[in-house]
């Protein structure tokens, strides 16, 4: 195009729901993918060119490309076609997802203006590997011996049919592996990868919370030797992922084992997805774009044409409800892998009977006592961290309140601090009471600092391990504290939900659970759903590797329905129970929602902000596929870091209907003046 200046749109990482229009001077023709540095104000910029502006009417203000940096070779098509679908679902800037999908060092120049050198090493590293894979005289044939001698367990009847099923399935295909705790779930999907790996196949597989990979990653890389396996979550050094990022995209790399950032991650030779502990609200984002990488598997599985598998032994409503519909194929698992391993007894020790002291009631301390002399491990489970949830005068009723949040500041003793758990503000603990001057300050309420206190008191000899974000804030912390449950040297796990899932202790015949019964009564119409999920998780520690294991729970509520399936471990009881509860109110999965959120310093602006939007949407909604908006409210902790915040809930039954409300009614909210910083959720999991 000689004599003619081409214009392209390019993708940046700015909070508008458009590209941006540049002049193209490359000789290299315009296509997606390719990183390019543009002019941004004063500054330069990392964007994505999106393809050549439809409107090529040269403006006075259009300013030139500064650079290509590359030819988008790793961003195909296909990955172009989930970005898309994902900023069109959850109502997103595309451009933000995508320069965000992408790891910083390809996303962010550095202090000079220029793209990290690490980016031209890390894909010389990834491309070298890339070329080993392909080469003939690789270590493959060095390494078979060693992978012979593997030792694998042997499977059961229910995991050979599921691995059966898994391995040949073809196109996309939807699979709910439901099993319970201890029922070899982990078994069926490394038999199943290895099986896909000969096909030549990428395997995704995504996981709840960071602190599971490192277990994960050790047994894949043992097991499915010599495959590449690599690891991506956000607290890896930034060469790290990187470097596991451009193994991926290239196709270097055979198996995946990611958190919900994976979902996004460009996989050429992708053959299935594993989304294990399918049900765990991790997989949802808190920020940014707000999409849940369970539901991104799904239709990336389904972009692809492959099959993907959900496992849990405490699936989704929404989860088990498809399976229901027939949807996806639901396989069972319902008995646990290991010879003479049995299901926990549940016990409930109803605490008006036997009142607690120091968190503990005297049923439960006479079992931890039997069961350290019997020298088995015991899990005390215990979903607050810190020393106790409050700081009080006893003389004056004064309490520790954080200054920027409607919120308690929680009491962490061994630190000597009282610290946020909202906006993470901290101070010293006080001397005195600064309203009277008493200084006889209490804690109210226990976390898993005081519990680790009192059973010191309880078991001296024993050897108490605590494990929860406080303990594990350090790299390397949560591996050497599981090492030591994993040995055999910890006597007492102390724990949060850190502790209640994905982790195979040998030894523990005892699960201790505290503190449940807030769940029970929550207005969050979801809490018993996820108490439910987080006790059998929990209960699933004990006794895999033999019976006689027990889970006592201590609750003011006993007679309460949640309680008889988890006796039972019936978690079809539960779901039946709770799905007829969520119809009869017209709650997910049986009805679709989306929430507004603003935040200012003033909770005025917020609320004004938030009934001007609804007076805007009301005419937008059609009789035919109704949408209602809900009153604006604030928030349950309305004020957090000194921003004030309330948000409105838009429902419907029909989930078309929904997303063209939205549709119409965001391009109205974006016309909006004003100081209020506001953001869209679809699918909330917290309301």
């Amino acid at each position: 195009m000689k004599g003619h200046t081409l214009l392209v749109n390019v993708l940046v990482a700015a909070p508008l729901p458009k590209a941006f229009t540049y002049q193209w001077h490359s000789e290299h023709m315009p296509r997606f993918g390719m990183r390019v540095i543009v002019p941004w104000g004063r500054q330069h910029r990392i964007g994505l060119v999106q393809g050549v502006a439809p409107d090529q009417q040269l403006a006075e203000n259009i300013k030139p490309v500064h650079s290509v940096l590359d030819q988008g070779e790793c961003l195909s098509a296909q990955w172009q076609a989930l970005i898309e679908f994902a900023a069109k679902y959850y109502h997103h800037p595309l451009g933000m997802i995508a320069l965000e999908a992408l790891p910083k060092a390809l996303r962010v120049l550095n202090a000079r203006g220029e793209e990290p050198v690490m980016v031209a090493k890390s894909r010389e590293h990834a491309m070298k590997l890339l070329a080993e894979r392909t080469d003939p005289d690789t270590s493959v044939k060095a390494n078979k011996t060693k992978i012979d001698k593997l030792e694998k367990p042997e499977l059961n009847a229910e995991q050979l049919d599921a691995v059966a099923q898994l391995a040949n399935a073809k196109g996309f295909n939807p699979f709910l592996l439901y099993g319970v705790t201890g029922s070899g779930k982990t078994e069926v999907y490394l038999h199943t990868v290895e099986e896909r790996l000969k096909q030549g196949e990428q395997v995704l597989v995504l996981l709840p919370e960071i602190n599971l990979t490192p277990a994960a990653q050790a047994l894949y890389k043992e097991r499915l030797a010599p495959h590449r396996v690599v690891v991506m979550h956000s607290n890896l050094a930034e060469l790290t992922r990187t470097k596991a990022w451009f193994e991926a995209a290239t196709g270097a790399a055979d198996v995946i084992i990611a958190t919900r950032l994976g979902v996004l991650t460009p996989l050429p030779r992708l053959g299935m997805i594993v989304v294990d502990e399918e049900h765990d609200p991790s997989y949802k984002q808190q920020d940014g774009m707000r999409y849940h990488a369970r539901d991104l598997a799904l239709m990336l599985a389904k972009q692809r044409e492959v099959p993907i598998v959900l496992g849990s032994a405490t699936p989704a409503l929404e989860s088990w409800l498809k399976a229901d519909l027939g949807a996806y194929k639901r396989l069972c698992l319902k008995n646990r892998a290991v010879l003479g391993a049995s299901l926990p007894k549940v016990e409930l020790i109803n605490t008006a009977n036997f009142p607690a002291k120091e968190g503990l009631s005297e049923p439960a301390m006479q079992a931890l006592v039997q069961n350290f002399e019997a020298g088995k491990q015991s899990i005390v489970f215990l979903n607050r961290r810190g020393y106790a949830p409050q700081m009080v005068c006893n003389a004056c009723g004064w309490v520790a309140n954080c200054d920027h949040c409607t919120a308690h500041m929680v009491w962490h003793k061994n630190e000597r601090m009282l610290r946020c758990h909202h906006c993470g503000a901290g101070q010293r603990v006080p001397t005195h009471c600064p309203t009277c001057g008493n200084q006889d300050l209490t804690g109210f309420g226990r976390g898993t600092q005081r519990i680790e206190e009192t059973l010191a008191g309880l078991l001296p000899t024993a050897n108490i391990l605590r494990i929860d974000a406080d303990s594990t804030r350090n790299k390397g912390q949560m591996e050497a504290l599981l090492q030591q449950a994993h040995s055999g040297e910890a006597d007492v796990l102390v724990g949060t939900q850190m502790i209640a899932k994905g982790h195979d202790f040998a030894n523990v015949a005892l699960v201790l659970a505290l503190n449940v019964d807030a769940s029970l009564y929550s207005h969050a119409y979801r809490a018993p759903e996820r108490l439910f999920a987080q006790l059998m998780q929990v209960a699933g520690r004990a006794g895999r590797r033999a019976g006689d294991a027990r889970m006592v729970v201590q609750t003011r509520y006993p007679q309460h329905p949640l309680f008889d399936a988890l006796k039972a471990h019936n978690y079809e009881s539960f779901a039946s129970h709770e799905m007829q509860a969520r119809k009869d109110a017209r709650m997910p999965p049986f009805s679709h929602q989306a929430t507004i959120r603003a935040d200012h310093k003033k909770l005025a602006n917020c609320l004004q902000f938030l009934s001007t939007a609804r007076e805007l949407g009301e005419p937008l909604v059609d009789a035919d596929s109704p949408v209602f908006m809900c009153d604006p409210v604030p928030l349950t902790v309305v004020r957090v870091g000194g921003i004030e915040r309330a948000q409105m809930l838009i429902e419907s039954e029909s989930r078309p209907a929904l997303h063209r409300f939205l549709t119409q009614w965001l391009a109205q909210l974006h016309e909006l003046p004003g100081s209020v910083r506001w953001f869209l959720e679809v699918d909330p999991v917290d309301l």
